[in-house]
């Protein structure tokens, strides 16, 4: 294997997810002192919280159908969650989750779907599901915010502010992007020209002329999305559904240790906070900020002896998991054509 910096950062960061792994089961109050001592685990709850999380992905799958078949592409729901399950792996392997969507287009492409078609269909169920969890943070600000808000430090709180700002600014450039695209051309055009004048990146002529052809994808794919009023509505409806899956897992690991008092929506609203805080960090799976942020915003729910049994049971069943299960339907057909792999988000 080539030794470089990239491999050398994949080494460090799998390194430090694996001590992070080891040390919520080993130290004091961890898994395996919990499971020594617990008496009465419900599994029930357990499993459900399980069952939610591959709930997500099912309905994953059925948007990506939902976007993709057409008159002109008999999409399957196989394809769908084939596509789904290679989203899955790469986003959790790459930081920032930047490597989920380029080899969606990839796999979709070997399935005989158009790259074009393929871009626009996850270009239309990204919009959606980033405008539904903006607005989701949005809820548990005005709603939620004073419960945590003296429980967590100055610098939580930034953080989790800086994740929803950055994730309602991603929201106004979309919008920018589908709607007006001169206006957004012409900003891009000026800022790469500004940065190459400053030499901190060279032929910015050719990053406008790539950047210019995703544009042309946000503006087809939202423009042929609002078209169609129904399709809009039901897969709004079906990513809340999805987003709330994703953020009950912890409320289900809560009643898993059999605890009662805490209400189902505070729990959601601190998952909201963890995926604000965790949304900027640059490693596989938000590393380090995700556990974190458990640890903080759900502070207020476990005792001190479950807290960190329950951020490793939520790191297996969210992350770890989704690794293992997504990792067989990694492996792409290599059949895609060199123009097809070239087009990506």
């Amino acid at each position: 294997m080539k030794i470089n910096i990239k491999n050398i950062f994949n080494i460090i960061v799998m390194c430090f997810s694996v001590g992070l792994l080891i040390y919520f089961c080993v130290s004091e109050n961890g898994l395996v002192d919990l499971m020594h001592n617990i008496t009465d685990f419900n599994k029930m709850w357990l499993s459900m919280a399980v069952l939610c999380h591959f709930l997500n992905i099912v309905i994953d799958s059925y948007l990506i159908l939902r976007f993709t078949k057409t008159p002109n592409y008999n999409y399957t729901f196989q394809q769908a969650f084939k596509t789904s399950m290679v989203g899955q792996f790469f986003s959790a392997i790459t930081p920032g989750a930047t490597g989920g969507q380029p080899m969606q287009v990839y796999c979709m492409s070997s399935q005989k779907i158009d790259a074009g078609h393929a871009t626009s269909a996850l270009v239309q169920k990204f919009l959606v599901y980033q405008n539904t969890i903006t607005i989701y943070s949005a809820l548990a600000f005005l709603f939620k915010f004073d419960l945590f808000k003296n429980s967590v430090g100055n610098i939580i709180k930034g953080l989790a502010i800086f994740g929803f700002c950055s994730q309602a600014f991603v929201i106004i450039v979309l919008f920018l992007f589908s709607f007006n695209r001169k206006i957004t051309y012409n900003i891009i055009k000026f800022i790469f020209n500004l940065l190459e004048k400053l030499r901190i990146i060279k032929d910015s002529e050719s990053k406008i002329s790539d950047i210019s052809t995703q544009l042309d994808y946000f503006h087809i794919s939202n423009k042929n999305l609002y078209k169609n009023p129904s399709l809009v509505l039901e897969t709004y409806v079906f990513t809340v559904v999805q987003i709330t899956c994703i953020f009950v897992v912890p409320y289900c690991i809560y009643r898993a240790f059999n605890f009662r008092g805490a209400h189902a929506l505070d729990m959601i609203a601190a998952q909201s906070f963890v995926s604000m805080v965790s949304s900027f960090m640059p490693l596989p799976g938000g590393s380090g900020a995700a556990e974190g942020g458990f640890l903080i915003f759900f502070g207020l729910f476990f005792s001190e002896q479950t807290i960190k049994a329950a951020v490793l049971l939520w790191r297996v069943i969210t992350y770890f998991l989704t690794i293992v299960v997504s990792f067989p339907f990694s492996r792409v057909s290599s059949t895609v054509s060199k123009k097809d792999k070239c087009l990506s988000l």
